[in-house]
């Protein structure tokens, strides 16, 4: 139930960062909404206030929640409007805040700045349509999950910087050494071919798209380690570095004449892991790049421990611009 009392946010020499997350991992778990949870937590274990609408997944002593209520489906894949599912209807308890010391935090699907703030944050986990770009204020501030390009009509003018949350499960996700690995296993879930059911079901090739419902990460590291290769047509997804983790012989197919496809057929495996980092080692793009993904599997682990420290490398500077901004 909305209060009827307004809640004062904190005016202690912090920032208020207001998160723009209404849905736990019950009713939404992707990317994006894994991303907005644990940005909450690494700006909480900075010493700043932070504000969401849910409750955390990561919980830590400086994550407060303010009540929301969200009308329209639970099955949503993003936080405003979404092409299967409308327009859905958020209302939230009133606030009150110092405006020179809060920040508005929206991703890329989010129309307009909902809790009016002078400081607004947009950041982009993916693709922007311009008929949402063209509601946000001239002044907003971007930032890219990642060095993409062509996320949004001013990509360049913004010079976005990056900030990347990502967290890799290290603890979970771990190569089991299965003497009895075999067949493939595979996500259909973005950039998928026309052809890639019928190719898959080919492959007699275990969907693991009801992760969630099955376990989560643990259920991933499970089928992850019973399974020699994984496969996915999703070109920009986690899913390829965790298989790899376990052991996996991963592919992100490069399929020609996909529409979907975020990269062209013509993108070389050099020019794909140029721009994702990410997927330096342990990943094939494409079958052809086969080889490459086993050569270097062994070099997964350390390259995302030290991703893992570039990450946060941007979180921090994320804060620092941020108090230089509020209190410079």
């Amino acid at each position: 139930m909305i209060k009827e009392e307004i809640e004062i946010l904190k005016d202690n020499g912090k920032i208020n960062f207001i998160i723009n997350q209404h849905h736990g991992f019950d009713e939404i778990l992707t990317g994006g909404s894994v991303a907005m949870h644990y940005l909450s937590y690494l700006l909480a274990q900075r010493g700043h206030n932070v504000y969401m609408f849910t409750t955390p997944e990561y919980p830590h002593e400086n994550i407060f929640s303010l009540n929301s209520t969200v009308e329209g489906s639970k099955d949503i894949i993003s936080t405003h409007k979404t092409k299967d599912f409308g327009i859905l209807n958020y209302s939230w308890e009133p606030f009150r805040y110092n405006i020179n010391n809060t920040v508005s935090i929206y991703n890329q699907t989010t129309w307009g700045n909902w809790f009016n703030t002078k400081h607004v944050v947009r950041w982009l986990l993916y693709n922007v349509s311009e008929e949402i770009e063209t509601t946000w204020g001239e002044n907003d501030t971007y930032f890219s999950y990642g060095n993409q390009i062509n996320l949004t009509n001013n990509f360049a003018k913004k010079k976005p910087q990056e900030l990347i949350a990502m967290d890799f499960h290290l603890d979970i996700f771990k190569n089991e050494n299965n003497p009895n690995r075999k067949g493939f296993c595979h996500f259909t879930w973005k950039h998928n071919s026309p052809n890639s059911l019928e190719f898959l079901k080919e492959l007699n090739s275990t969907e693991l798209r009801d992760w969630d419902e099955k376990g989560r990460y643990h259920y991933l590291n499970k089928m992850f380690n019973q399974h020699e290769y994984f496969i996915t047509y999703d070109q920009l997804s986690f899913w390829p570095q965790a298989a790899a983790l376990c052991g996996c012989k991963v592919i992100v197919m490069n399929s020609p004449n996909n529409p979907q496809s975020y990269y062209s057929s013509q993108t070389t495996p050099e020019q794909y892991r140029e721009e994702n980092p990410l997927k330096k080692y342990g990943v094939a793009f494409g079958f052809e790049d086969l080889q490459w993904a086993m050569d270097t599997k062994h070099l997964v682990k350390c390259h995302l421990e030290e991703m893992n420290r570039q990450n946060e490398e941007t979180v921090d500077n994320f804060v620092k611009f941020w108090e230089n901004k509020c209190y410079g």
